[in-house]
């Protein structure tokens, strides 16, 4: 009873009168029954003693989801809360934890001594039935949370490396490339439209991603700040970019290139970061792929930049932002930097990007390479043709 005589009322509390008159208590929660209850009806003690069930039921329940040692489950949930997981960007957090959802979905018990090369291979298979990216990234995730174990020689539970040699799903032959490099003509084309419409924040975004090499995430978050004056070795001054990146978290810390300088000035700061939107407040990712697209729509319309047609027949770009970060990536390239001169410029911690971007630039320089000499060929035939018609 309470302090003021009164009975309490407990949840989930049986009364059952037996033959001889009395009334056992007993807990009741859907089909699990126990008892009969020690304490008395309606006191604290019998509150205290049906709370204790529900703990121990609770603890009970916890004890059966939580995935055991030694499966995929297990080892899902432990990268779930490592260091290297949230190291990760929250967008790629949030991406990543519904792959981890899912791949405990499909195989949460499996043990880790089963995981092998033969399975992953034709895991990714039944992935890539929903795209190749979507395969991609589960294999990576899988292949992340795993590693730890795969490095420790003692730990036997999975053996050797079972994603070794393991190619990405292969693109469907007609799939489009994700983000083609742009054209010197179509960034100034989208510059100027973008001023032209009032949009100055934007036309700065897309200086950031093409001049400066950025992600998306960092042209929408780099302060006004990041710009510092910075000077040579001859003690000449000179503009530099100084800030930590958004996705990777690496500094940048590069002399900033003169056409986003002349970008720069040919617009006006509006507010904390270099970008913004049209109410003068700094761009969220989407919104600002929101606003190039239609950007980009209006002017592929307008046959200012190349242009593609959706399945209903309707005209878009297909130019993406990401595709600013390729294009500057691919000019260092082609400009002659070496690898780690572009994964400085471009603030990457691995030079499998920078090593894309050469093989990239080599190609263009090849193809340009065997037309200049076609043309050479065809000048030559020209002028031994006009050679011949004047000797006749």
């Amino acid at each position: 009873m309470s302090e003021e005589g009164r009975l309490i009322k407990v949840p989930n509390v049986q009364r059952v009168k037996t033959r001889f008159g009395t009334v056992n208590l007993y807990f009741r929660m859907g089909d699990y029954r126990e008892g009969p209850l020690k304490s008395a009806d309606g006191t604290q003690e019998l509150m205290d003693e049906v709370n204790a069930i529900k703990a121990r039921l609770q603890r009970a329940a916890d004890a059966h989801k939580r995935p055991k040692t030694g499966t995929v489950g297990g080892i899902l949930a432990t990268y779930n809360k490592s260091a290297e997981f949230l190291a990760l960007a929250r967008s790629t957090q949030r991406e990543y934890q519904f792959i981890i959802d899912e791949l405990a979905k499909d195989c949460d018990t499996m043990l880790l001594s089963d995981l092998t090369r033969a399975w992953v291979i034709e895991m990714r298979n039944a992935w890539a039935q929903r795209g190749h990216r979507v395969s991609d990234l589960r294999v990576q995730v899988l292949k992340n949370a795993c590693q730890p174990i795969i490095d420790d020689d003692k730990d036997t539970r999975i053996e050797g490396d079972p994603f070794h040699n393991v190619k990405k799903a292969p693109r469907p032959h007609d799939a489009g490339e994700a983000h083609p490099i742009w054209e010197d003509h179509e960034v100034y084309a989208a510059i100027d439209a973008a001023i032209e419409k009032g949009q100055a924040g934007l036309a700065r975004a897309i200086a950031l991603a093409r001049f400066g090499g950025f992600r998306r995430g960092t042209a929408c978050k780099m302060p006004l700040g990041a710009r510092i004056i910075g000077y040579d070795d001859d003690g000449t001054p000179h503009r530099r970019l100084y800030w930590i990146t958004e996705k990777r978290r690496v500094l940048c810390d590069k002399r900033e290139d003169a056409r986003l300088t002349a970008v720069m000035d040919r617009t006006l700061n509006q507010t904390i970061t270099i970008a913004y939107n049209s109410r003068n407040q700094p761009w969220k990712e989407r919104q600002l792929n929101q606003a190039l697209d239609r950007l980009m729509a209006r002017l592929a319309k307008a046959g200012k930049v190349r242009a593609a047609t959706d399945d209903d027949g309707e005209v878009y770009c297909p130019l993406t932002i990401h595709g600013l970060r390729h294009s500057r990536g691919v000019e260092l390239a082609h400009a002659g930097a070496s690898d780690a001169e572009i994964m400085g410029q471009l603030e990457q911690l691995s030079p499998a990007a920078a090593q894309e971007y050469r093989r990239q630039a080599n190609r263009r320089r090849m193809a340009d390479s065997a037309q200049d000499k076609v043309d050479n060929v065809v000048k030559l035939r020209a002028g031994h043709k006009a050679k011949r018609a004047a000797e006749l």
